[in-house]
């Protein structure tokens, strides 16, 4: 697992901090996932089989990352001591890859988002490096939040967008 500079796990304002993830999140992680998965709650099925697909699908979101992203560094956002959200994210060549920023619904529209993206385009700043991230095209709040933090959008299909990052002196 890469780890990134020790910048980032300092750079957010109190009371937001980054942690890097550890096995025992692994029940907050479950928790984190299923809270964003309101999409496969509105399907018509019982419970315990949505239940079941939505453990199934970060399985599979878990698989796929370490597999397109080996190095990624998986870290924990926290409200002082409390979880509230995780970032992954992989460092490759000129560029920041945010390959999933994630908080809980509770959490959202606090800053949390806003300070991590900040602090991401600090340290790509300093290195001289863009930021690559994608978002799903119905996931307008963050889709917003990206362009109001200077992210264009790069190439796009019926489900992503990508979007890139760049610092005012970046080539």
């Amino acid at each position: 697992m890469h780890t990134l500079p020790p910048p980032l796990l300092a750079a957010l304002p109190a009371p937001y901090q980054l942690r890097l993830q550890h096995d025992g999140d692994d029940a907050f992680a479950a928790a984190l996932y299923s809270a964003t998965r309101d999409d496969l709650r509105q399907m018509q099925a019982e419970p315990a089989l949505i239940e079941e697909l939505i453990a199934m699908q970060r399985r599979m979101q878990s698989h796929g990352y370490r597999r397109h992203f080996p190095q990624a560094a998986y870290l924990v956002l926290l409200y002082g001591d409390i979880p509230i959200g995780r970032l992954v994210i992989e460092q490759r060549e000129q560029a920041l890859r945010v390959v999933d920023i994630a908080v809980l619904p509770e959490a959202r529209g606090r800053g949390a988002g806003s300070a991590v993206l900040r602090c991401l385009q600090s340290l790509a700043e300093a290195q001289q490096l863009q930021i690559h991230l994608g978002v799903n095209r119905n996931n307008m709040a963050a889709r917003k939040l990206y362009l109001r933090l200077g992210f264009q959008v790069q190439a796009e299909d019926q489900v992503q967008e990508q979007l890139v990052w760049r610092a005012a002196r970046c080539h």
